[in-house]
């Protein structure tokens, strides 16, 4: 019985010590802004047979650096080419289309901000007059890259474009996709850095413990038992 004890115990420890720490977010930032130069609506949201697009081409715009580079205004040249085969839901109090893949570029002579980006999701309000493109899963990789910046090596990244102004309003066209339209635009890019905290097991690590400790103490109750009757 000592020895099983003695086992369980053992077992229970390296239990203890096997708990995996917390990753906690302690650094969220956001780097860098942009707003379009001019009044035109430089965005061009397109509609096929296969789906939506997505276009600015070379659009003047203001890129505003808050972090990891010299802050400050720079004049700059933006291009993005996205796409999308997955149908628009009307959820209710707004529109959805997931799927969203394609790059967007910063440009002036170097290459200020380029940005890949997979699966992201438009959402448009219920009146279709504006709407916005973003990316927060962390299963969905972003890639940054640029001469200007000097980003870190972000566990998670995210940015948030803003469509305001949409012409003519978005509505659902009758293949299931989403109808044309031009619109101004404005957005933002951010990434998180993650460190390991105070040890906080899973879940499964969870019922590993307590199975742990109704072990031990069933060992436990069965040697007082075998004490008391002994005496």
């Amino acid at each position: 019985m000592k020895t099983m004890t003695h086992v369980a115990g053992a077992a229970l420890a390296s239990l203890l010590i096997a708990v995996p720490a917390l990753a906690i977010d302690i650094d969220s930032v956001t780097f860098a802004q942009f707003t379009q130069q001019s009044s035109t609506k430089v965005a061009q949201y397109g509609l096929s047979a296969i789906g939506n697009t997505l276009t600015i081409d070379q659009a003047p715009a203001f890129l505003v650096a808050t972090e990891y580079a010299p802050p400050g205004v720079y004049n700059s040249v933006l291009s993005i080419t996205a796409s999308s085969s997955a149908p628009v839901v009307n959820t209710g109090p707004q529109f959805e289309q997931t799927g969203w893949d394609g790059q967007m570029s910063f440009t002036s002579g170097i290459s200020q901000l380029t940005v890949a980006f997979t699966n992201a999701t438009f959402n448009f309000d219920a009146n279709g007059g504006s709407g916005s493109l973003i990316s927060t899963d962390p299963f969905n990789m972003i890639g940054y890259t640029s001469s200007l910046f000097t980003l870190p090596d972000f566990d998670f990244r995210n940015f948030s474009l803003a469509f305001t102004g949409i012409t003519p309003p978005f509505t659902i066209a009758a293949n299931g996709f989403g109808s044309a339209f031009d619109a101004n635009t404005a957005g933002s890019f951010a990434g998180s850095a993650f460190i390991e905290g105070n040890a906080v097991p899973e879940p499964e690590t969870w019922a590993m413990l307590l199975l742990g400790f109704g072990a031990v103490g069933t060992i436990a109750r069965r040697r007082t038992g075998a004490v008391t009757v002994a005496a």
